[in-house]
């Protein structure tokens, strides 16, 4: 099971504060005691508490030090959620790093097949000993080099985008109406796959989220099922929503080929992996990696069931509402 880690991340961030608040209270209860015994040395007063309320008398800057542990605990609280901010900076700027890695890599490598592909149809092309019906032949399989050319390129600005971005703008959005607009958009693969999709909101169907993630989600979701589809029956998707508690669970359903989680669980959100060698679905391997992402990204944890021949689940669990 695939789940969200951000409880533990919260812990982590707090237990940053805490550590470095704890320290500067500890180091502040020190420093007066440590003034209280030194003016008694130097001033021969006895080390009890009479004593110790004779110096305060006669040296009122000890009242001023006996504040030291509220302010070096402040303070410390304060440099905590500096440090804490400033490793989240750099645990960014690393992973933005490594996907730029990752992309440099890529786009020399999944951007190579396509080129030569066309490259080499529209050289063939250019011959005069082929018929009408080979031409079309030739241009049906150039419009599907070049279409995995445009798709790749669009994968990958939508990572770059995805990774750039740490601000998500949220709203209360309707998953009936986003999946209309979807449904919509991609009118000519559902009609070419024979997809039948199948939805229920009735449970709830208003979530808080950021609508470009809530349309991303639900379109990579449902074209990775049409993508992935057995050739041996049509497309069944089937969507709902359940509500537990303050969460809503957004359940997609297909019957496609499935997925072994045994071998690929690991590596099943992991940027550039790619599941099948199905060759009509040959993608760049970024689709479930947004999904996960920008779930995560709006407090919310997935969660993955699929045998192999039989299909798949998808299971998001989303706060329903704003938490501010």
């Amino acid at each position: 099971m695939i789940k969200q880690h951000s409880d533990l991340n919260y812990l982590n961030r707090l237990g940053t504060v805490i550590k470095f608040t704890l320290a500067g209270v500890i180091f502040g209860l020190i420093f007066p005691i440590f003034a209280l015994i030194l003016d008694c040395l130097l001033n021969h007063i006895p080390m009890n508490w009479e004593g110790f309320i004779y110096i305060h008398h006669i040296n009122v800057i000890h009242y001023v030090v006996d504040t030291a542990p509220l302010v070096l605990g402040f303070a410390g609280y304060k440099l905590g959620q500096s440090h804490q901010k400033k490793n989240n900076i750099n645990n960014h700027l690393l992973k933005i790093n490594h996907s730029l890695d990752n992309f440099t890599y890529k786009i020399t490598h999944d951007l190579k097949g396509p080129a030569t592909n066309i490259k080499g149809l529209i050289h063939l092309l250019k011959r005069d000993d082929f018929t009408e019906l080979e031409k079309k032949d030739f241009i049906e399989r150039l419009y599907q080099a070049t279409n995995s050319w445009v798709e790749t390129f669009q994968d990958f600005s939508e990572l770059l985008r995805q990774e750039k971005s740490g601000i998500r703008e949220k709203s209360n959005c309707d998953l009936h109406k986003t999946l209309k607009g979807l449904e919509e958009e991609l009118k000519i693969e559902i009609e070419e796959s024979q997809t039948t999709l199948s939805y229920d909101f009735s449970a709830s169907r208003h979530i808080y989220i950021s609508k470009y993630d809530l349309d991303s989600i639900f379109k990579n979701l449902i074209t990775n099922a049409i993508k992935y589809s057995h050739k041996d029956r049509t497309p069944l998707i089937n969507i709902r929503s359940e509500m537990v508690k303050d969460n809503i669970k957004i359940v997609f359903i297909d019957n496609g080929i499935g997925i072994n989680l045994e071998v690929h669980g690991e590596k099943l959100f992991q940027v550039f992996e790619r599941l099948h060698e199905k060759e009509s679905a040959r993608g760049s391997g970024i689709g479930l990696y947004l999904v996960k992402s920008q779930v995560e990204g709006n407090g919310g944890s997935i969660h993955v069931d699929s045998v192999p021949e039989i299909g798949t689940t998808f299971t998001l669990t989303l706060p329903i509402h704003s938490k501010a």
